[in-house]
């Protein structure tokens, strides 16, 4: 029996499924198939064209999921310019054409698509539609009803054009559909367009630099990539003291003292909750503030796993 709650950072190469990649990385650092005993998941879907930093969670790590959701995300796209796809992809069939523009009236139209936009979601998506996946009735033929919703284009950096194509560098909120962006880009400037590339390259702090292919993830790179969790949230960080370690794990109420080496990340630690690490810098999990002391959010316990 062994323990297993992980954190990797992932290269994910274009042609798989994020779900795919997701398998690949379970298998290989269990060694064994027989995995329904833990828990693991991912923060962010890439679609199967695109590549780049994926994020693995497994064990009680997975409950950290809604922290890295909610990160900004950073990508570069290539945008083919000429002709649009049902799909808004390289996968899709060309459902519309038209000329491409000149450099000048794309940068003209930018601007409009910088800070806080309404982007209506692409019909080939996961947005349900009276309870159903907007992309299972595009394949049935018919066109969903997708309402505009409200996301932050925190940068967008005209990189190159040339060939019809445009490369972006891109800053987002969660999510923001970048397929979504290009045909509107496109037809602000009375063109078409669709993604022909796409690869994330940070979430958060995190940079695709720092990631590792799938089949390199391994329970010693979990331990190594476990230390960055606090800094990968945005949260303050703090040292338990060993002689609370067990107070901790039970959910019991921690004093003041318990707390050693207390350091603010980008939220206040009187409102934002805390990652707690041992003295041997293993993460143990979260904490709130109370009015006195702290109390344990979510405790990243031993999971024993059957091999």
């Amino acid at each position: 029996m062994q323990r297993l709650n992980a954190f990797f950072l992932v290269d994910k190469p274009s042609g798989p499924t994020s779900n795919r990649v997701l398998q690949d990385v379970r298998c290989g650092i269990l060694g064994v198939r027989r995995t329904k005993e833990l828990k693991f998941g991912h923060a962010g879907t890439l679609d199967s064209f695109a590549s780049g930093l994926l994020i693995v969670l497994a064990g009680r790590l997975t409950r950290l999921t809604p922290w890295f959701m909610g990160q900004i995300k950073g990508y570069r796209a290539i945008v083919q310019f000429g002709a649009e796809t049902d799909t808004l992809d390289p996968l899709g069939k060309v459902v519309a054409q038209a000329s491409t523009p000149l450099l000048a009236d794309l940068e003209r139209v930018l601007e409009r698509f910088r800070g806080d936009i309404a982007q209506v979601p692409p019909a080939y998506s996961a947005v349900h539609v009276d309870g159903i996946r907007s992309y299972e009735l595009a394949m049935r033929g018919q066109t969903p009803e997708l309402a505009p919703r409200s996301v932050h284009i925190e940068k967008l950096e005209l990189l190159g054009y040339e060939n019809d194509r445009v490369v972006f560098d891109i800053r987002c909120s969660s999510g923001t559909y970048i397929r979504s962006l290009a045909r509107d880009i496109a037809r602000a400037c009375e063109s078409r367009a669709h993604l022909a590339d796409l690869r994330r390259t940070a979430i958060g702090p995190f940079n695709v630099e720092d990631a590792i292919l799938p089949e390199s993830c391994t329970r010693e790179r979990a331990r190594e990539f476990s230390a960055e969790i606090a800094r990968s949230i945005g949260l303050g960080s703090a040292t338990l003291a060993s002689n609370y370690c067990v107070a901790f794990s039970h959910g019991a109420e921690l004093p003041e003292s318990s707390l050693l080496e207390l350091a603010e990340g980008r939220g206040s630690l009187d409102s934002a909750p805390v990652a707690v690490f041992s003295e041997q810098r293993e993460f143990l999990g979260l904490v709130a503030r109370l009015r006195v002391g702290f109390r344990p959010m979510m405790v990243v316990a031993a999971e024993e796993i059957a091999l």
